[in-house]
């Protein structure tokens, strides 16, 4: 299937809203004297082929909706280019500013993406033979339930729904057409709508992200992925000298994997004592995924430099998303699993929904693992909007969170 028609059918449409848009030309943190605060902000997407033009879509989409509340109006930019990367600014009437650097990976994204059933059949026997015996069992016990479920149920849809769907189809044509005949039209229908149906289960995309990862472990995959990295890792490092009241490091699902390279390589850049103003953030993170490999060593000894790191991290994981690993040590299997300065909390999405909105939530696995870049039915302190476009320091927006859910 070409590519573009493949990602049409796993991810739905994001419908157009009209937003207030502005230019906004990037200056040095230190140029913005009266600004009230001033934060940068580094966002790392999980692999995702969708690119900036989507996030920042789906942030002007939740400040719309958040303007129509009455409450006080957050304004966005329109998207631009910075160095390699793509930008825009948040404000508000206060004086506050906050710049979002989108960390571009997606080209590597897709040019990961296999491509076409056979293919895509081929690498998922080999990526799921290594996630069977190359993964530390005593780890993956400690493992959500939903968790495993959603890392291995792709594989087992994949080996088992197109071999029963063309067996169920041939019985019922070997009535009507001769034995071959027969035979290569159910395999073709039964292949066919087995792949239709874990599209539209984005069991697809599930099983790509399991391959990719599966390469990571294993070092396979271009070299151009660690090199970007390296390239975040200095951008990151750059910005702590501007001058920002807060600067963080924003990442997704996927996203969490990447960014262990890039805290590695940002601490040899700056030491292992990060400024005060510092924050890794980690939404949906799935380290332990990496971290129970076996055979990735090269993570393992990454992750015990991370560990051993002094630097203010908070970690946000929900156990309604099995695409996450929620509130699993994020360094899990080494010297130190949970860092010093680790804080791990449930962004607890029930006590910011209406009932109605929260049971259609659940019941839409993949929405979910987008909902920590969403404002649900009320404000919460640790969602997006509320983490990244305030004038309130991450360690106020955590206090917050913990008085209101205490």
């Amino acid at each position: 299937m070409p590519f573009a028609a493949d990602v049409a059918v796993i991810f739905a449409p994001i419908h157009k809203q009209a937003i207030l848009s502005f230019q906004f030309h990037r200056l040095p943190a230190k140029q913005f004297p009266m600004a009230k605060f001033k934060r940068k902000i580094f966002y790392l997407a999980g692999f995702d082929p969708r690119g900036a033009r989507f996030y920042h879509r789906t942030l002007a989409d939740q400040l719309a909706t958040h303007n129509a509340t009455g409450a006080a109006p957050l304004h966005i930019t329109s998207r631009r280019k910075q160095g390699d990367d793509v930008a825009w600014t948040v404000t508000d009437d206060d004086g506050f500013i906050g710049e979002h650097t989108f960390l571009q990976w997606d080209d590597l994204v897709r040019s990961h993406w296999v491509k076409g059933p056979f293919a895509l059949f081929l690498r998922m026997m080999v990526s799921y033979w290594h996630f069977l015996v190359d993964v530390d069992w005593k780890l993956v016990r400690e493992w959500p339930k939903g968790t495993k479920i959603t890392l291995y149920m792709p594989g087992v849809l994949m080996a088992l729904l197109p071999p029963l769907l063309s067996l169920a189809v041939w019985i019922v044509l070997q009535f009507f057409l001769s034995g071959l005949v027969a035979l290569a039209a159910a395999l073709a229908i039964g292949v066919g709508f087995a792949v239709y149906l874990m599209h539209r289960m984005h069991s697809l995309w599930l099983l790509r992200f399991v391959i990719f990862n599966d390469w990571l472990a294993r070092g396979k995959t271009d070299p151009d992925v660690q090199q970007r990295l390296r390239r975040f890792a200095e951008t990151v490092a750059a910005a702590l000298d501007e001058g920002w009241d807060e600067v963080q490091f924003v990442t997704h699902s996927n996203g969490s994997i990447m960014a262990m390279p890039v805290m590695e390589h940002l601490m040899e850049l700056r030491g292992t004592s990060l400024p005060n103003n510092f924050h890794l953030v980690t939404l949906g993170c799935c380290t332990p995924l990496i971290a129970g490999r076996t055979d990735a060593r090269w993570y393992g000894t990454t992750l015990d430099k991370v560990g051993a790191g002094d630097f203010a991290w908070l970690d946000i994981g929900s156990i309604t998303d099995g695409a996450c690993f929620p509130l699993v040590a994020p360094c899990q299997g080494r010297a130190i699993s949970r860092p010093s300065r680790l804080i791990q909390l449930s962004p607890r999405w029930f006590k910011y929904c209406d009932p109605a909105t929260y049971k259609a939530r659940r019941a839409d696995k993949h929405e979910t693992h987008f909902d920590y870049l969403r404002r649900l039915d009320r404000p919460s302190p640790l969602d997006y909007i509320g983490l990244t476009c305030t004038a309130q320091s991450t360690h106020q927006s955590i206090a917050a969170f913990e008085a209101e859910n205490a």
